[in-house]
């Protein structure tokens, strides 16, 4: 009588553990759930407020228009305000097969063209000055295809003379990781800070 009574306490108690450490495994998911919910229900609720802004007057629009396609995102603020609030939206590690920079100063002298510096290279292939997201890739009109890439810091670089590059819009590219080639081993930069043009002086040494 005893033995039975001991084996049916050990059933209780052995499911009682197993209760509690399945609660315990569900909490994590719970919570990433949660958070899941919370930054869908953000993201909703920013796109109708940004279309009851366009919808309300044609000036809305144009206003609208005007800072979000002729003008570059101010992405670094961005995701300092969200880090803030719900965590880091840009990974501190990301493992990608972009090659790394490793040769130091691939150039022989730096020329000033207008705004821009003209960095005539040793090499075909140049490597990116900083982390950070690439916020346009296209033609620039005298400067030929152009990554702009803003930085974590929050300034905007121009990688312009490219004739071959890896990168699509947005990526998130790791400071001294491989540009791409550019034509006739000249690679033409501009900097960019809060809508003024800067020297190189922080980022070519």
């Amino acid at each position: 009588m005893d033995n039975i009574l001991l084996e049916a306490q050990n059933r209780i108690k052995n499911k009682r553990m197993n209760l509690v450490g399945q609660k315990q495994k569900k909490e994590p998911n719970s919570k990433y759930i949660s958070q899941l919910f919370t930054r869908t229900l953000l993201s909703v609720i920013l796109v109708l407020l940004c279309a009851i802004f366009i919808n309300s007057s044609d000036a809305n629009l144009l206003l609208f228009k005007d800072h979000f396609f002729n003008e570059t995102l101010a992405f670094t603020k961005i995701n300092n305000l969200y880090a803030k609030y719900f965590g880091n939206i840009i990974p501190e590690k990301i493992n990608n097969s972009i090659p790394v920079f490793e040769n130091g100063n691939n150039y022989t002298n730096i020329e000033k063209e207008g705004n821009a510096f003209l960095v005539n290279l040793t090499s075909n292939t140049y490597h990116f000055l900083e982390s950070g997201v690439v916020v346009f890739l296209g033609e620039k009109e005298g400067l030929g295809k152009t990554i702009i890439v803003q930085g974590i810091d929050g300034v905007d670089i121009w990688y312009s003379n490219i004739s071959n590059c890896n990168v699509t819009m947005y990526d998130y590219v790791e400071k001294e990781s491989i540009v791409g080639e550019f034509s006739d081993q000249k690679a033409v930069l501009t900097f960019m800070e809060n809508g003024e043009f800067i020297g190189y002086e922080n980022y070519i040494q």
